[in-house]
Parts: structure tokens; C-alpha cells; sequence
């Protein structure tokens, strides 16, 4: 899929530019219900003991190249059935592209991929699919500023978000927010992941307080394109909605990962768009 002129003239201003709509109502209802059988096998997966860890970062890591969810174990024993462990679940992926058909087309095909691919120098590349689920009146999962390619890094830079919103988004619930031009800003920090989670391996995080962001409202089917250095966060959801999106993370074959970066290509190589 192309992209407009004006679409174009905000991406490289304030690295960033958003499609309202990109994504229609029955597309949205299908991932969301894809999502919960995904969630739902995997919970199951835990109790058979296929799945040993609940660790977030543990998970986190094998998460790669297939569906599997980190889950919010701060409130107590898991439940025993796995089709009531949603509640719990809050990032589904990185591989969801890998192993899921739907979430695949979504993640290459036009309002998506098209997009990615018309950002990128080709060929374009997925180079991670997952969905954050901000659980309804939860501080559990939230982000402060920062640029995803402090741990995607990709050299000569090349990565590009896409942040679709499988529900509608607000403040209330922790909505995306930007700080526009920030992608002409250098790489502030460089980060690795070690057996606790994401260190420094060069640079330091930005001040937070040094930002003026700019918070963006989504519809669910919105599609936001976001510069791989433009600085983004989001906060907890605070309402009684679920919070749900799909990330998608692009970047061209004529760049490579950084020896740093936490994800790196498969023998096959990374899926093109």
C-alpha cells in the first residue's frame, strides 16, 4: 500500500503519522478472538507442565519466534482452569507472525506490511510481531519515554513501528503517546538483555521530564507508524476497558541487528513483508 504525501512530509518531521481506520471492525474482533484461543493454549500448556517458568523474563526470551505470553503473577496463585488465565496475560508474542496465519496477514499484508514496506528501503522485513494487553484497572504494564531502537537496533538504522489498537484508546486506559522530532535525535542508549531484563551496553536513557508528549487518541483499526528512534511511551490503564494492541516491528534487508540486539535472524531468515 502507498503512502500519501502528507503522510510522508510527517513521517520524516515528527517521525511519525497515524492511519485512522487502516484496519476494519471484523479484522479487529478476529485478532482480539484469535488472541484469547492463543492465550487460552498457552495457560493450558502451564498446567500440563509443558511450560515451566512464569518467570516474565524467562518467557520473554524463549518469546521470540512463537505465541508466548508473559503473564501478571503479582496477585496471587494462577488460576486452575487455563481458559481464566486472560486477566492475567500481558504481552502475547514475539513471533506471533511466525506461528499465526491471521495475525501473519496482519502483520504483511496492506494496511500493515504495505505500509512498513513503502518506509523502508527494500526488501522490508517483520522483524517481530506482539500484542501488549494493558488488563482493565491495572498499573502492571506501562512504559515510560524511550526509542525502540535502543533494543532493536539496526545498523544503518532502518527499524519502523506499527501500533494498531484492537480497542478503542484513551488517557484512561494508557493510549500511546509521542514526542515529535525526537527521531532526529541520536540513539540515546544501546541496550542488551541479560538473564533480569534490558542493560546499557552504551549512552544513557533521556530525561523524561525533557518531553513534551503528545498523547494519540486511537480508535480501534488505527494504525500509528512510528520512527524506530522517535520517543514514545504509554501509561497504565486506570479504566474498566481492555487495552490491546498489536505491534509490529519492520526494518529493511539492507541494514543487519546490532551484535547487542536481543533478537536476532533466524537460519531461514526474518519473514519479508
Amino acid at each position: 500500500m502507498s503512502i500519501t504525501l502528507a503522510e510522508q512530509e510527517a513521517f520524516a518531521r515528527d517521525g511519525y503519522f497515524v492511519r485512522p481506520g487502516a484496519v476494519d471492525a471484523a479484522t479487529a474482533d478476529a485478532l482480539n478472538a484469535r488472541l484469547s484461543r492463543l492465550i487460552t493454549r498457552c495457560a493450558a500448556e502451564h498446567l500440563d507442565g509443558t511450560r515451566k517458568s512464569l518467570a516474565f523474563w524467562d518467557i520473554l526470551r524463549g518469546s521470540r519466534d512463537d505465541a508466548s505470553v508473559c503473564w501478571d503473577t503479582s496477585r496471587g496463585e494462577m488460576p486452575t482452569r487455563a481458559e481464566n488465565w486472560e486477566p492475567r496475560a500481558m504481552r502475547v508474542g514475539h513471533g506471533l507472525h511466525c506461528v499465526d496465519d491471521l495475525f501473519a496477514s496482519a502483520a504483511r499484508g496492506p494496511a500493515i506490511g504495505g505500509v512498513l514496506a513503502a518506509l523502508l528501503p527494500p526488501p522490508a522485513w517483520v522483524l517481530q510481531s506482539t500484542v501488549v494487553y494493558k488488563q482493565p484497572r491495572s498499573e502492571v504494564v506501562q512504559f515510560g519515554l524511550h526509542q525502540d531502537a535502543a533494543y532493536l537496533t539496526t545498523e544503518p538504522e532502518s527499524l519502523v513501528l506499527a501500533f494498531l489498537a484492537l480497542d478503542d484508546m484513551d488517557e484512561e486506559n494508557g493510549a500511546l503517546s509521542v514526542v515529535p522530532g525526537t527521531h532526529h535525535e541520536p540513539l540515546h542508549v544501546a541496550l542488551a538483555m541479560g538473564p533480569e531484563g534490558f542493560y546499557p551496553v552504551a549512552g544513557r536513557s533521556r530525561p523524561e521530564g525533557d518531553s513534551t508528549k503528545v498523547l494519540l487518541p486511537m480508535r480501534r483499526g488505527t494504525v500509528a507508524f512510528v520512527h524506530g528512534r522517535t520517543l514514545h511511551a504509554s501509561g497504565p490503564n486506570r479504566s474498566d476497558r481492555p487495552r490491546r494492541a498489536l505491534i509490529v516491528h519492520a526494518m529493511s534487508g539492507t541494514s543487519r541487528l546490532a551484535s547487542n540486539t536481543w533478537i536476532q535472524p533466524p537460519p531461514e531468515g526474518f519473514m519479508a513483508i
